[in-house]
């Protein structure tokens, strides 16, 4: 059973070589990610769908409005973007760290953690229709497709959490945060269903849930903790969640926070805007009941690119965007390259 004693972890402040992310001789054989360098001194591995549009802000002239999604084509040619040095999506089975691997990349980012000989867990096995690539991806990588004992999600909407039903079946716990255990169990609006049709609405696939998540619980599992973060606001139960892994605090930020500006969709009927910015606050400033704050180092996505340094700058950005838009009455947007104060921060830059 969980506990309420947070974990206390290492951190390490230098930034990550290029390239320090191959796989140790011992390790399941997957490709390696590409990771590249931003302009803030950061190591990430792009998507290409981020990282064309925020080189397009550094391209596009200010006096120019962003160009709306059937544009976007014609500006990427236009400034040689079309070519992008990163795959469409991120390869998979792939290597994040010695021992966390990624499993699937559209439209979610699902992970594997191996947790030594009890099993594997898994965050976010995405849709339905995820289950067969990720389990050849399991397969891709030398593990038993039985070896996945824990299924956590970092939120019930469908695109992260649809598949649990189907993991269950294969043997797998189902854990998620309280308050989204009944959008699992029972299909409520929560897991905004609607979007995938009346159908498929209809047949929506539902689990009961092993283990409701509570905040500051231990989820140990193999030899392997996590600490849960209660950060409602996306949804009623979202969660992220803290592992120290390889020496490193890695923030499992789910739909709640992903990098440089980017944000959750906030705009079903079940989000809360000030409860976000709480859950962002609360996750700037997260301490350890040891007293120790928490620096983050590596940030591990719902959605787009990941962070391998300097995470905690990513968490800053997330407070002060939500932060004005509360203040101001904005509305909170999931995607920041058509706003023209983030454009001005682009702008320019080499």
């Amino acid at each position: 059973m969980p506990t309420r004693r947070a974990l206390l972890g290492t951190t390490l402040a230098a930034a990550l070589p290029l390239g320090a992310f191959a796989a140790e001789p011992s390790a399941p054989r997957a490709p390696l990610l590409t990771v590249s360098r931003t302009e803030e001194g950061q190591s990430v591995i792009y998507d290409a769908y981020t990282w064309r549009r925020r080189e397009l802000t550094k391209r596009l002239p200010l006096n120019e409005p962003w160009p709306g999604e059937g544009q976007m084509a014609a500006q990427f040619a236009r400034f040689g973007l079309d070519k992008a040095p990163v795959p469409a999506a991120l390869p998979v089975p792939s290597q994040i760290l010695p021992g966390l691997y990624l499993v699937n990349s559209v439209p979610n980012l699902t992970y594997l953690i191996d947790a030594g000989p009890e099993g594997l867990i898994m965050i976010d096995p995405g849709l339905e229709s995820n289950v067969d690539a990720i389990l050849k991806a399991v397969d891709g990588l030398g593990f038993k497709r039985s070896a996945i004992r824990w299924v956590i999600n970092t939120h019930a909407h469908f695109d992260h959490a649809m598949a649990d039903a189907h993991f269950q079946k294969l043997g797998a716990n189902i854990l998620i945060g309280r308050a989204d255990a009944p959008a699992v169990e029972k299909a409520t609006a929560v897991t905004a269903k609607a979007a995938l049709g009346p159908a498929v609405a209809a047949a929506y696939p539902t689990a009961k849930v092993d283990w409701p998540v509570d905040d500051g619980e231990e989820l140990k599992l193999g030899d392997k903790t996590l600490v849960a973060i209660a950060t409602p606001g996306h949804t009623p139960g979202s969660t992220c969640y803290l592992l120290n892994l390889d020496g490193k605090n890695l923030l499992f930020g789910g739909d709640t926070i992903l990098f440089d500006y980017r944000l959750g969709a906030q705009a079903a009927v079940t989000a809360d805007n000030v409860a976000y910015l709480a859950s962002l606050k609360k996750l700037s400033s997260f301490f350890t009941v040891f007293g120790t704050r928490t620096r983050w180092d590596v940030l591990v996505p719902g959605h787009g690119t990941i962070v391998l340094d300097r995470a905690f700058s990513d968490v800053t950005k997330g407070v002060h965007q939500v932060q004005w838009d509360v203040a101001n009455g904005e509305e909170v947007k999931a995607l920041p390259f058509s706003e023209d104060g983030y454009r001005k921060i682009m702008f320019g830059r080499p």
